[in-house]
């Protein structure tokens, strides 16, 4: 028997990607169909969902997982029902689609943790999707004969699809008398012929198939499609275990005119330019346009060929097209298209004309695809997060030994080894970024699991809510996207459950009935800004100085000192919360000082603003990437610090004259702005000899700047930041150390953590 255990991380991960892909759909669905929006979206959405969760249920099938497939069938039922309009989308299906979705998500967890999918109970699940079933589907026939689909029953299922073109084909498919896994292959048969063409009938039963309950020996379909007989055996026989393929043309007795009669036949050769990029693409892309405009009775080579570029001559491929439109038309459809380099149409069937004027050219193209199939193979590999962290340590570790070279260079002062470890530089640079870009990952691996929790949330708490996102294209590090999951999901939960107010309480306050939470992502610089934010109650910064005082977080006079802005950051404080009784989303006290935390081990910062009545935004500032960054060295006391540059808005010169005293905090006026100042040895609680003038570096801390002033600015570093290791790791105000080239080890200062409890900073 074939050991399909290779292919568990891969199922895994499709599994993940489809369950996301069907609930995200979903949700856009309803809401479509909540404001009266485009059937043709309607319809492009229900499709996509359908063929998700068809691939869902075929995929586990084939890895042996049937309790997982009989689950994504039901579902699939239901889908299938609500795709040939027999239920409409209503929020009830909705629920049960999700219900669906959560009872798959969490046997996929079970099999990744190796106790397999049997215990996960869905009988609740199936009796609800049986009791809409029935209701809706009454009167229609729920199982098929075992008996030979009749010329009546195929010609009622064709008028029911007549979207499919082409030829209606009896097949036979044979397996080997040793075959191990019939019932995989008989439901990989199934789903590719559903690929290319209507499936009218089979032999057994369909569902006999999908199920994985197939142990025969031989295999049957009624299949309409536009491929050949000769094209339908090879893509059958690419299966293993199969003996052999007949296919042989049903002749259907109908009063139809059959509508090719009428149209023209033509056979079309398009050249692509030689060079051109993407030709494979390009190509079948073409092929999409012309199936638009009429009845695409042969491609040569093959579509699937097409995709992986395998054309002949490696620049062109025919087709032979039954259709009513001019030929200066099709020759503009397909001219729209990039990097075509000529289109030739000529009348009547003439692809064995094009096929024998290269018979040479065709001789050569197939030990070119032989070779080229085995080359394109390695083009994509997959590789374990694991080596990727490996190279970046190596690449840190020639980061510092850069440094260590560019010293000794300048010590030297020997301009040929200066030129040529300007260069090593420039490469070792390349290497480092182009690390960095394989570790880049975009946000919407994250933000596509959030669409369904926060309905799902809404619904529990009986809030109406309209959830918005952007910018899901946005890529950052996979270390940070690992731990940025658990804090969106605790912000957009407090969004809902704080923030959102019920429906009712909305209108007495002449707000929209449907609360608004928008998750976005943007690009700033060499940060990405992450926004969770709401159109709810807000955070009032006196009710949140009360609950401080009564947890005694702070005294009464420290209150009445703060500024507004001041008082909602003490939602940060370990302990913290403003709800006013304890749920399964919130009112536990832990949680924003937890999500802080995280936001400082990955070198970041998150501030909040919020407006009573008007709502409330987080925003989280992250690094692209934390592994190596730049920072700028600074000294005090003959000590030499890293401050990251993405913590730093700008360095200054301050004078002792320019110094003000505001509540016993100095304090200088930068562009009409008051921005307190700290000396950084203070900070550390070294002493210092005041200056006349002194550097200064401002931060932005999110509620506010500060100014840092320092003994002297030294030079911008590319860094590698090493952990301090679990001894050291509560220490305040460092976020790890780095090795300088000559050998020094330097602490890295963490802004946020040093400012953590003055003046209401973060």
């Amino acid at each position: 028997m074939e050991d399909l255990s290779q292919y568990l991380d891969e199922f895994l991960a499709d599994a993940r990607d489809r369950i996301d892909s069907i609930s995200n759909a979903v949700i856009s669905l309803e809401e479509i169909v909540k404001k009266g929006g485009d059937e043709r979206e309607k319809k492009e959405l229900i499709d996509q969902i359908f063929r998700d969760a068809h691939t869902l249920k075929g995929t586990a099938a084939t890895m042996g997982f049937m309790r997982l497939s009989e689950t994504a069938h039901k579902m699939e039922n239901l889908l299938d029902a609500v795709r040939n309009g027999e239920i409409d989308i209503t929020p009830e299906i909705v629920d049960l689609v999700i219900d669906f979705l959560d009872a798959i998500e969490k046997m996929i967890y079970d099999i990744e943790a190796g106790s397999g999918d049997e215990n996960v109970d869905v009988s609740p699940l199936f009796e609800k999707a049986d009791k809409l079933l029935k209701g809706n589907l009454e009167g229609t026939t729920e199982e098929k004969s075992h008996q030979d689909i009749s010329e009546k029953e195929t010609a009622v299922i064709h008028e029911q699809a007549p979207h499919v073109r082409g030829d209606k084909y009896h097949i036979k498919v044979l397996f080997q008398d040793d075959a191990q896994l019939k019932n995989v292959r008989a439901f990989l048969i199934l789903t590719d012929l559903e690929e290319i063409g209507e499936i009218f009938g089979t032999i057994p039963e369909r569902e006999i198939i999908e199920e994985g309950n197939f142990t025969g020996d031989s295999l049957e379909f009624i299949v309409m499609t536009s491929l050949s007989p000769e094209e339908i055996k090879e893509k059958i026989t690419r299966h293993p275990e199969v003996r052999e393929v007949i296919v042989e043309n049903v002749k259907e007795n109908t009063q139809e005119e059959n509508p090719e009669k009428k149209a023209n036949e033509y056979t079309i050769k398009i050249t692509m330019e030689k060079e051109a990029p993407l030709k494979g693409v390009r190509s079948f892309l073409i092929v999409q346009d012309l199936k638009k405009i009429g009845n695409l009775k042969k491609v040569f080579p093959e579509p699937n060929k097409l995709e992986k570029e395998e054309l002949i001559d490696g620049k062109y491929f025919g087709v032979l097209l039954y259709t009513n439109e001019k030929k200066d038309n099709i020759t503009q459809l397909i001219l729209k298209h990039p990097d075509v380099e000529k289109v030739e149409i000529f009348e009547g069937n003439k692809l064995n004309e094009i096929h024998s004027a290269d018979k040479r050219e065709a001789k050569n193209l197939k030990s070119q695809v032989d070779a080229g199939r085995r080359v394109k193979i390695s083009k994509m590999i997959r590789v374990d997060v694991f080596h990727l962290d490996k190279l970046m340590n190596l690449v840190g570790e020639l980061v510092i030994n850069k440094g260590r070279l560019e010293q000794i260079a300048e010590r030297l002062g020997d301009r040929e080894l200066l030129e040529t470890l300007s260069t090593t530089s420039h490469l070792m640079t390349e290497l480092q970024d182009e690390i960095m870009e394989m570790r880049l990952t975009p946000v919407a691996e994250v933000f596509n699991k959030f669409p369904r929790m926060v309905r799902k949330l809404a619904k529990e708490l009986g809030k109406e809510v309209e959830f918005k996102m952007e910018g899901s294209d946005i890529e950052v590090d996979r270390t940070i996207l690992d731990k940025l999951g658990d804090v969106l999901v605790h912000l957009l939960r407090n969004a809902i459950d704080h923030g959102i107010e019920p429906p009712e309480e909305r209108v007495a306050k002449g707000k929209p009935r449907v609360g608004k939470v928008e998750l976005i992502a943007r690009r700033e610089k060499s940060h990405i800004l992450i926004i969770v934010k709401d159109d709810g109650k807000g955070i009032d910064p006196e009710k949140v100085k009360k609950k401080a005082i009564e947890k005694g977080l702070i005294s009464p006079e420290q209150a009445a000192e703060m500024r507004p802005e001041e008082a909602i950051n003490l939602i940060f404080l370990p302990g913290f919360s403003t709800a006013e009784k304890v749920t399964d989303v919130s009112g536990r006290g832990v949680g924003m000082d937890v999500v802080q935390d995280v936001i400082k081990t990955l070198n970041g910062s998150i501030s909040v603003k919020s407006e009573v009545g008007k709502g409330t935004t987080f925003i989280l500032k992250l690094p692209i990437s934390m592994a190596i960054i730049q920072a700028l060295l600074v000294k005090i006391s003959n000590e030499t610090y890293a401050i990251p540059i993405n913590n730093i808005l700008e360095t200054i010169d301050i004078k002792q004259n320019q110094l003000k005293t505001i509540g016993g905090k100095k304090v200088i006026v930068l562009r009409e702005e008051i921005i307190p100042v700290f000396m950084l040895h203070e900070l550390f609680g070294v002493d210092y000899i005041e200056k006349d003038k002194f550097p200064a570096i401002v931060v932005d801390l999110g509620a506010q700047k500060v100014a840092i002033g320092v003994d002297e600015l030294l030079n911008k570093k590319d860094i590698v930041i090493k952990s301090l290791g679990k001894m050291l790791s509560n220490i305040k105000g460092f976020a790890g150390a780095t090795i300088l080239g000559d050998g020094r080890v330097v602490l890295i200062i963490d802004i946020n953590s040093l400012f953590g409890g003055i003046s209401g900073g973060l």
